[in-house]
């Protein structure tokens, strides 16, 4: 199953739809419409075209899809079931998904953490990457999470390799550096304005094993850490420079 939701962190997808709609709302040259829709029909072709040629997500993975993408999310912040605004846009998908598969797989890795469970699709793409005897360790802040997702892993048979720990997460981090455990593989998409504080405990804390990767989701987040009008306190620039300047991280 592709994901029907398609969120575009290039800014750049964002100015060409918008000069789409002024082009059009001023009636400018059709050759100037056709153009800027092409381009935009591009961006989708190329989405699409990386789906084709990945493998295709697990049987179980694909449950979490549709679950994520149907259930009541507002709903359930409404009546306070759920601690934040939960969106289907989210949910990780497909190609991340095999993305990071392949990484734990050329990893080697035999303990992942997943830093930011949401509907787990992360956590199980990863441990599906995993040996009989691996481990994937997700953090999340909602306890609502957890008791849907236990009944999303049970329907694999890599759910058993998947711990789940509620909490915040650089407590939790802080907890199992502190108890002197290690992980080969840490995957961050959680709290934005605390990747800085994840990466120190992960490499100054020892949280990351020896030769151990990190990999980190929204690192552009709509070209946040690039774009010259951005405010210098956006917590995804503050990161980049922050790992830019590092000399102890091969990025």
């Amino acid at each position: 199953m592709s994901n029907p939701i398609k969120v575009h962190y290039d800014p750049t997808v964002g100015v060409i739809q918008e000069t789409l709609e002024a082009a059009q709302r001023t009636k400018a040259d059709p050759e100037v419409i056709e153009g800027l829709k092409k381009a935009l029909q591009l961006v989708d072709l190329r989405d699409d075209y990386a789906l084709q040629c990945s493998s295709q997500e697990s049987a179980a993975c694909r449950e979490i899809g549709k679950l994520t993408l149907s259930h009541p999310w507002d709903e359930l912040k409404k009546d306070g079931k759920t601690i934040w605004n939960l969106m289907p846009d989210m949910l990780s998908g497909p190609l991340e998904g095999q993305l990071l598969k392949s990484l734990v797989s050329i990893q080697r890795a035999r303990r992942v953490l997943d830093v930011g469970m949401y509907t787990g699709y992360s956590a199980l793409a990863m441990a599906e990457a995993l040996p009989a005897d691996g481990v994937v360790v997700t953090l999340d802040m909602d306890p609502y999470l957890e008791q849907l997702n236990r009944k999303s892993f049970a329907a694999s048979p890599h759910g058993s390799k998947i711990q789940i720990r509620i909490g915040h997460a650089i407590d939790i981090m802080k907890e199992m550096a502190a108890q002197g455990e290690k992980f080969d593989f840490i995957f961050l998409d959680a709290e934005k304005s605390e990747y800085i504080s994840y990466l120190k405990i992960a490499v100054e804390e020892g949280l990351l094993a020896e030769n151990g990767s990190i990999a980190v989701d929204n690192a552009f987040m709509f070209g946040a850490g690039y774009l010259p009008d951005e405010d210098p306190s956006n917590p995804t620039r503050q990161f980049g420079q922050y790992v830019a300047r590092n000399a102890s991280l091969h990025k």
